[in-house]
C-alpha cells in the first residue's frame, strides 16, 4: 500500500487520521519507524499524530535531545529522532527499553535504522519519500500482527 499527498496538508491529515485510527483500535502498545531522507516530513508526521490526539503544545523535532515525551491521558508517546544517535548505549540512557515494556504507549522513531535494537522492535516500518512531481509518497510495511492490526485501522477496515 503506497500513499501519495500532493501537499504537506494533505500528508498531516493522513498522519491525524491514523493516530486517531490507532488509538480507537486500542493498538498499544506500538513501535511505528519513519524512515526518509531530511526534510522529507518524519517530523511533521509526528507532529499531526500528537495534534490529532489532543496535543496543543510544542513538538520540537528531538534531534539533539533524542526523546521527546509527550502525556495525553491514557496514552505516552514518545517521540525519538535516532539521527545522531552515536552509539547504541545511548538509548539505554533515555530509558528506551522501559518505554518499549510499557503497555499504554508509542514509540515512533525518526531514522529507526541507525539502531539494530529497535529496527527489531518495530510494528509498523513507514518510509517517506518525494516523488518526481514534489509529492510526498509513503509506504506503510506492517512488521508484526499488532502492525497489521494498526494498518487496517488505518486502512479503515474492521478489525474485531
Amino acid at each position: 500500500m503506497s500513499l501519495r499527498f500532493d501537499s504537506e496538508a494533505a500528508l498531516v491529515g493522513a498522519a491525524g487520521h491514523a493516530a486517531l485510527a490507532w488509538r480507537a483500535a486500542g493498538v498499544a502498545p506500538l513501535v511505528v519507524g519513519l524512515s526518509g531522507d531530511l526534510g522529507v516530513g518524519k517530523t511533521t508526521f509526528v507532529r499531526a499524530m500528537l495534534a490529532a490526539l489532543g496535543h496543543t503544545g510544542r513538538v520540537p523535532s528531538p534531534t539533539y535531545t533524542l526523546l521527546e515525551h509527550y502525556s495525553l491521558g491514557d496514552l505516552n508517546v514518545v517521540h525519538l529522532d535516532l539521527y545522531r544517535l552515536k552509539e547504541p548505549r545511548e538509548l539505554e540512557y533515555l530509558g528506551v527499553r522501559d518505554w518499549l515494556a510499557q503497555p499504554d504507549v508509542w514509540v515512533v522513531a525518526e531514522w529507526p535504522e541507525r539502531s539494530d535494537a529497535l529496527v527489531g522492535a518495530l510494528d509498523l516500518a513507514i518510509r517517506l519519500s518525494i516523488d518526481a512531481a514534489d509529492s510526498r509518497v509513503l509506504d506503510p510495511q506492517a512488521v508484526t500482527d499488532r502492525g497489521r492490526r494498526a494498518l487496517d485501522a488505518w486502512r479503515g477496515r474492521d478489525i474485531n
